[in-house]
């Protein structure tokens, strides 16, 4: 079987996050495929001390490779990989089981018969690592949590809509929304959530009967990624304990201090825990936000990490 690797939407904001990371992966230049739509054929994106051209992603053989990754949605795409025999790894795919998150020393339940896996989404990604590891102290009963998505969430098109109102609004011109339904610049634009993030998250929690309740909000942030996360536990805990359960989290810092995902998590594979605190008199609650780059932290690290546990598993 092939050990080659490809990578379609290359030159996308997830696929360029995930290229950042996946020479961590050990994977070889002459190992790796880069592909993308026509418009960037032959352009040449730097990897692991050499340059690789992008190739079609909808002409490419894939029957030559062990696995595809697939970060932005493609049904056309999708169906042509799986035809041609390729494992699919994608956040983006309809799948009715439950998603794959693999965080720092997991061992994944994956058959070595899969054709696709979904993995968790860059919000659930950003999220599971600090919840799983509270979890562990007192079961989480109740989840409340506000998300608040930056304009990367809708890829390159989201972030030039958020520049190109932010220039014209600044200049009196009008203008026409397009990636978004209203205006995004100088507004908040809130979001039915997805009932499959609710029930992905309630998976990993593994508890069927935790009251999980997703709030979604757009923000007019170029990059990043917040969450104010409120947790009820099915016995009283302290703070301090909390504290010390997360600082066992891999790549995740808890500050006392302001923090952003401007200051603290551009361009990080690591995340930030802040103003980590319990209301007076309730001792089985617990509130923070938790602060992360979307791409690097959420997608990049879980895509890696699968991928790699895959090339030693089965592939």
């Amino acid at each position: 079987m092939s050990h080659r690797i490809a990578l379609s939407h290359a030159s996308s904001v997830a696929g360029e996050a995930i290229l950042e990371k996946l020479p961590e992966s050990g994977i070889a230049p002459d190992s790796l495929v880069l592909l993308d739509h026509q418009s960037n054929l032959g352009k040449r994106i730097a990897y692991g001390g050499s340059h690789l051209a992008l190739l079609d992603q909808q002409e490419y053989d894939y029957s030559d490779c062990a696995l595809l990754m697939m970060p932005e949605a493609d049904s056309e795409l999708e169906a042509s990989v799986l035809q041609q025999g390729c494992l699919l790894v994608s956040h983006a795919i309809v799948d009715e089981r439950p998603p794959v998150f693999i965080g720092a020393g997991d061992v994944p339940s994956i058959s070595y018969s899969e054709t696709q896996l979904r993995l968790a989404g860059p919000e659930l990604s950003c999220l599971l690592p600090a919840l799983i590891e509270l979890d562990k102290l007192a079961g989480i009963v109740q989840l409340h949590v506000t998300l608040m998505l930056s304009t990367e969430f809708r890829g390159k098109l989201g972030i030039n809509e958020l520049a190109s109102q932010t220039v014209n609004l600044l200049s009196s011109r009008d203008i026409e929304p397009e990636v978004y339904a209203q205006q995004i610049a100088f507004n908040l634009l809130p979001e039915a959530t997805s009932s499959q993030i609710q029930a992905d998250c309630g998976h990993f929690l593994g508890n069927s009967s935790c009251s999980i309740a997703l709030q979604t909000v757009n923000v007019p942030l170029f990059h990043g990624f917040a969450a104010a996360v409120q947790i009820g536990f099915s016995a009283d805990v302290k703070g301090e304990d909390c504290e010390r359960q997360l600082s066992a989290v891999d790549k995740l810092t808890i500050k006392n201090t302001d923090s952003s995902p401007i200051s603290d998590c551009n361009q990080s594979f690591g995340c930030v825990v802040s103003h980590l605190q319990q209301a007076p008199n309730q001792p089985s609650n617990l509130q923070f936000w938790l602060l992360a780059d979307p791409m690097r932290y959420g997608l990049a690290n879980n895509y890696v990490n699968v991928a790699d546990f895959l090339l030693k598993s089965f592939l």
